[in-house]
C-alpha cells in the first residue's frame, strides 16, 4: 500500500504504515488544500533533462517470461503484454515496486513504475523506474531508475552523509498518476506530491557513491549510486479521505481518483473508499466536485473492498487491484474487481498474488498493473520470483 505523513517532514515507514481509522465519510466532508509550490530549492544551480535524453542502462526481458512468476494465473486469451526485470531488480530484497503509470513523448511509450527502499537501504527513500516499451525503439526495454527528491534536509543523519539542498523522499511510494507532464505520487497521509518530469536533475557524481546525498558545498551532486534524481516541485494536501494508498488518472482524463488500503483481517471493521478529485489543466486539484465511492465486495465477511491496491475509474465504473482476500483463485488471494457505482457487490476477475497498481493506456485498450515480490517475501511464494510487468486487453474486462 501507499503511505506518508501530514507534513512535509521526514517520517518513518512505520509510522507511514500506521494509517489514522477513518470513519466512512460523504464527497461534502473531503476538502483539497492550494497548491504548495516547493520547488525553490531547484531554481538555480541545476540543468533539467526530459525523459527522452536519458540514458537508459538497464534491459528488461519481453516476451512471455512473465508467466513463469509465482501465482500469473491471467487467463491466456486475456494477456497481451509482459515484461520482466532484470536479475538484480527481479530479486532485490531491498526495493519493492508499487505504482504504475506511463506517457508518449515523441513517438515513444514508457512505463513509469514506483518503488520504496526497505530494510538497509531505507534511509534511500523511494524512486521511479522509466521504461521504454515501444517495440520499434532503438531502446526497447530499456530502463533506468531515478531516485526521487525532496527539499526538507534532515538533521542528525547516522546511516549516510547527507549535503545540503536536497533529500531522499522517504515515502512508500504505493501509486503514481500520469498528467500533462507531472507525476502524482500517492502520499498515505498527506494527499499528493507532484513531480515535473522535464525537471530531471543528472547528478555529478554518476553512479560512483553509494553513501551520500545532497549538494555540498563545492557545488558536487550526491545521489547515492543514482546517475538521476526527480525533485518534487510540489504537492497539496488532501482532508478527511486518507489513508492513500494509490492514485490513477480517469479514463476521461478529469480528475485523479485515490484509494484507501485496508486489509480485510485486522481491519475488518473499517470500511474502505475511493475518491475522485476534479483536475484542471494545469495539473491542480479542485476543491470542488469531489466524489466519494464506497465499493462493495463480498469476498469479505463486511462485504466491502478491502485490500485496495489499485484503482482506475471510466464513467460509473471504477476497477480495483485487491490483495488478501479469503479465497484463492489459481494460485492468487488478489481479484481485480469491478464496482458500478451503487451495485450490491463487484464483479471479479483473476489477478495475480501480490498485484498492485492500476494504468490504462487508452490507445491500446490495455490495462496495466504489476506485482511486487521478490524471492522469500511474499507468504506464499516462498524462494519462486513473483515481480513482473503485465498488460490485459481491457474490453475482456468491461
Amino acid at each position: 500500500m501507499g503511505c506518508q505523513n501530514e507534513e512535509i517532514s521526514s517520517v518513518t515507514k512505520e509510522e507511514e504504515l500506521s494509517p489514522k481509522l477513518n470513519a466512512n465519510k460523504l464527497a461534502s466532508e473531503i476538502s483539497v488544500n492550494a497548491y504548495v509550490d516547493t520547488s525553490s530549492y531547484i531554481n538555480s544551480g541545476f540543468s533539467f533533462l526530459n525523459p527522452s535524453q536519458l540514458d537508459k542502462n538497464r534491459q528488461a526481458i519481453g516476451g512471455s517470461a512473465y508467466t513463469e512468476v509465482y501465482g500469473f494465473n491471467i487467463p491466456e486469451e486475456n494477456r497481451v503484454r509482459g515484461i520482466r526485470w532484470n536479475t538484480d531488480d527481479e530479486t532485490t530484497s531491498i526495493w519493492r515496486p508499487q505504482g504504475i503509470a506511463g506517457f508518449t513523448k515523441d513517438g515513444v511509450r514508457y512505463l513509469l513504475v514506483s518503488w520504496y527502499a526497505k530494510d538497509d537501504a531505507e534511509f534511500k527513500g523511494s524512486r521511479i523506474t522509466l521504461i521504454d516499451i515501444s517495440p520499434s525503439s532503438s531502446t526497447y526495454l530499456t530502463y533506468r531508475h531515478i531516485l526521487l527528491v525532496q527539499p526538507d534536509v534532515p538533521a542528525n543523519v547516522t546511516t549516510y552523509s547527507q549535503y545540503g539542498f536536497y533529500a531522499p523522499l522517504n515515502v512508500h511510494a504505493g501509486g503514481i498518476a500520469y498528467f500533462n507532464g507531472k507525476i502524482y505520487l500517492s502520499s498515505t497521509n498527506l494527499g499528493v506530491r507532484v513531480f515535473d518530469l522535464n525537471k530531471i536533475i543528472e547528478v555529478s557524481t554518476g553512479d560512483t557513491t553509494n553513501d551520500k546525498c545532497g549538494k555540498d558545498t563545492s557545488g558536487n551532486l550526491y545521489a547515492f549510486n543514482y546517475r538521476y534524481i526527480l525533485p518534487q516541485i510540489g504537492y497539496q494536501k488532501i482532508n478527511d479521505a486518507d489513508p492513500f494508498s494509490t492514485i490513477q488518472v480517469n479514463e476521461e482524463g478529469t480528475q485523479l481518483w485515490t484509494g484507501q488500503y485496508y486489509a480485510g483481517s485486522a481491519d475488518a471493521s473499517i470500511v474502505p473508499q475511493v475518491f475522485g478529485f476534479p483536475i484542471d489543466a494545469n495539473g491542480m486539484l479542485q476543491n470542488t466536485g469531489i466524489v466519494a465511492v464506497t465499493p462493495k465486495n463480498s469476498l469479505f465477511t463486511d462485504s466491502h473492498a478491502h485490500g485496495i491496491q489499485g484503482v482506475f475509474r471510466k464513467g460509473n465504473r471504477t476497477w480495483l487491484s485487491c490483495t488478501g482476500s479469503p479465497s484463492n483463485s489459481y494460485g492468487s488471494n488478489a481479484r481485480l474487481a469491478r464496482y458500478t457505482d451503487g451495485a450490491d457487490d463487484t464483479v471479479r476477475y483473476r489477478w495475480p498474488y501480490g498485484a498492485e497498481s492500476l494504468y490504462y493506456e487508452s490507445q491500446y485498450n490495455y490495462l496495466w498493473s504489476l506485482t511486487e515480490y521478490e524471492p522469500n517475501a511474499g507468504a506464499q511464494n516462498g524462494s519462486q520470483v513473483n515481480r513482473c510487468i503485465f498488460a490485459v486487453d481491457f474490453s475482456k474486462y468491461e
